[in-house]
């Protein structure tokens, strides 16, 4: 999962018009991708197994750009509401829920 962080935070400051050479923003942008994963992961969307996923990588970054500087709010609460209509794809899909684990002690 480490490389995957390392790719998003590279795309994240493309989306964001970083340059990839600056480093000064990497922590904060690093903790808004590791926010973003903790978030789908507590609706119970496997991003493990969906890191390469364009949407999934789309959701992250908008959340990423939702939650990154001192924005235009007007631009913020877009890309909040950009951010729940695909966290709701992502939740009603099958394909993106994350397999719930079977206690063999039952």
């Amino acid at each position: 999962m480490e490389e995957s962080i390392k790719e998003l935070l590279k795309l994240a400051k493309e989306c964001l018009s970083i340059v990839d050479s600056s480093t000064l923003k990497d922590k904060e942008i690093t903790m808004l991708i590791q926010s973003a994963i903790s978030d789908l992961e507590r609706l119970k969307i496997d991003v493990e197994g969906h890191i390469e996923d364009n949407l999934l990588k789309n959701t992250i970054i908008i959340y990423v750009k939702a939650h990154f500087g001192d924005g235009d709010i007007n631009k913020r609460t877009e890309y909040l509401k950009r951010y729940k209509a695909n966290l709701r794809e992502l939740q009603f899909s099958e394909e993106y829920r994350a397999k719930e684990e079977v206690d063999s002690n039952a």
